[in-house]
């Protein structure tokens, strides 16, 4: 083989070797992104189910949610809290938690909607969180409670 025939194999080899690593980069590490606060962008995606990377900046909280990927007719969805902006002082604990959410494909939902179908760090904070909430609910209301209890039922 001479020296032409040598480049032109090498520079083939490239082509090759180039178009290889677009279609792995395309497939597993590209996501798409919706510009912030633009909820119709990520729900339209969410739908479909296309990998996406959402920041949903409301009044008192900011959003992460990224679409990563299908499995067993949902969609699979990682959502953050990154910053409490407003509430009580026990919410920053919830700060930069996440957690897995399952939502069936089609579904024009936002994830933390259903909790049954999220797992993780956060919803476990989130379920703790509402307990104790309802707990102290509970006590500071305890006569109240009382009373109402004592009542017939009819």
């Amino acid at each position: 083989m001479d020296k032409r025939g040598k480049i032109g194999l090498i520079i083939l080899f490239l082509a090759i070797l180039l178009i290889l690593a677009v279609a792995i980069y395309f497939t597993f590490f590209f996501y798409y992104k919706c510009p912030q606060s633009d909820l119709a962008c990520y729900l339209g995606h969410q739908e479909k189910c296309a990998k996406t990377k959402f920041i949903n900046d409301q009044v008192g909280v900011t959003w992460s949610y990224k679409i990563t990927g299908k499995s067993s007719g949902n969609c699979n969805v990682d959502v953050k809290i990154l910053k409490i902006k407003e509430g009580s002082p026990k919410l920053v604990s919830l700060e930069e938690k996440d957690m897995i959410c399952f939502v069936p494909i089609g579904s024009r939902k936002m994830p933390e909607e259903d909790l049954k179908k999220c797992h993780g760090l956060l919803k476990e904070e989130i379920q703790d969180i509402m307990i104790r909430d309802a707990h102290n609910y509970i006590i500071s209301n305890m006569g109240q409670i009382s009373e109402e209890l004592k009542k017939p039922v009819i």
